[in-house]
């Protein structure tokens, strides 16, 4: 069942609900999301002030004459607008966190407009709810250890800043195992490093982007009921060669044909054929989360449609660079592949609706206090 919070609506039909959004232009922006180039943390700047609205939104907004009832409500408007917010509490979950890891970043900030988050030299806007901001970013299996900064922003109606404030994430390193990998005959060709750039610059493009939605309802499936067979994050030798590659996500044994399921709702980004991945499917879920599911004998949905969780999307095969029948399956965030499990698993699911303890919130100082 899936994780049930009181921030979640009722479990009408999520294709029903998708669906509409799509026919209303599902990609548009939420209001206090902002945009992707939003770079508040460049270097030797202090970000002062949210992205300006655009000629065309000023002009939808120019206000016109107001009648004395409409001036009363102003001014009542802008009186609430002088109340004082509370400073916007910041909590980075977990922290510290493991190479392979999703990070979650929640911001608790009544009233705030919009906040915005740097990390390793990317900015990009969070998604707002209630008073709630939540954002997501993935750390690489083979990222550098040890302390890594990142910065948080929020401002509030008025585009007055709020919050700067900028922090450091310990990352600690994982024992990664090494698997030795025999591959033979025509295959063997797919291991060019030119074929495997070939491969991931295709994708990119259909699994780093940012939809301003949460598309799924709490944990996600297995998408398949086979039994796993290699795990995300082992190091991968091919024909006694050096490690040049980690596994990037969680295969599935089984035979050509077995059903293959979204492990969540969402929308599908892409679907087509790579040299190197085989058939294979990607689907969106929103807020930069992103399932791909390769090696596939069939691919049964089309890019744009919309899918719920458990839904039948393809089948399982052994196209590209496959030893056997099995499915590959991966989670992708920010354009950065994690480990998956946690995704599975009630325990450890990156929720962004979970309870929030204020005495585990940042202590770290708001810089924009004085500035």
């Amino acid at each position: 069942m899936p994780l049930q919070s009181p921030h979640y609506p009722l479990r009408l039909s999520r294709r029903t609900v998708l669906r509409a959004l799509v026919g209303a232009g599902a990609g548009v922006l939420l209001t206090a999301c902002g945009g992707d180039d939003l770079d508040p943390f460049a270097a030797g700047r202090q970000p002062t002030a949210p992205p300006s609205r655009t000629q065309d939104q000023a002009q939808q907004t120019q206000p016109q004459q107001a009648q004395p009832e409409e001036a009363a409500a102003q001014a009542a408007g802008q009186a609430d607008l002088a109340i004082e917010l509370p400073e916007p509490l910041v909590y980075v979950i977990p922290s510290p966190a493991t190479q392979g890891q999703t990070v979650l970043v929640l911001i608790e900030a009544p009233g705030a407009r919009q906040a915005s988050l740097s990390w390793q030299g990317q900015a990009f806007s969070l998604l707002k709810s209630e008073d709630r901001f939540l954002g997501f970013f993935g750390i690489d299996a083979n990222a550098p250890v040890g302390p890594q900064s990142l910065g948080v922003a929020v401002w509030g109606p008025r585009g007055e800043q709020l919050l700067w404030q900028e922090t450091v994430i310990e990352i600690e390193s994982v024992e990664w195992t090494i698997d030795n990998i025999q591959i033979d005959g025509p295959n063997a060709a797919l291991l060019e490093p030119a074929i495997r750039q070939a491969d991931e610059t295709a994708r990119l493009p259909f699994q780093s982007t940012l939809t301003p939605q949460l598309h799924w309802l709490g944990v996600f499936d297995p998408p398949s009921d086979g039994q796993i067979t290699a795990l995300y994050g082992e190091q991968r030798s091919f024909n006694g060669g050096p490690i040049e590659e980690y596994h990037t996500g969680i295969d599935f044994g089984g035979e050509t044909g077995s059903s293959v399921t979204a492990a969540n709702s969402g929308i599908v980004s892409w679907a087509g054929r790579t040299r190197r991945r085989g058939n294979g499917i990607i689907v969106d879920h929103g807020a930069g989360v992103f399932t791909g599911y390769y090696h596939l004998s069939e691919v049964l949905q089309t890019a744009g449609a919309v899918v719920e969780q458990g839904d039948l999307i393809a089948r399982m095969g052994a196209t590209g660079l496959a030893t056997g029948p099995h499915l590959h399956w991966e989670v992708v965030v920010r354009g950065t592949t994690v480990n998956p499990l946690p995704w599975l698993r009630l325990l450890e699911f990156p929720d962004p609706f979970q309870e929030l303890n204020p005495t585990n919130a940042l202590t770290s100082t708001n810089l924009a206090q004085g500035s």
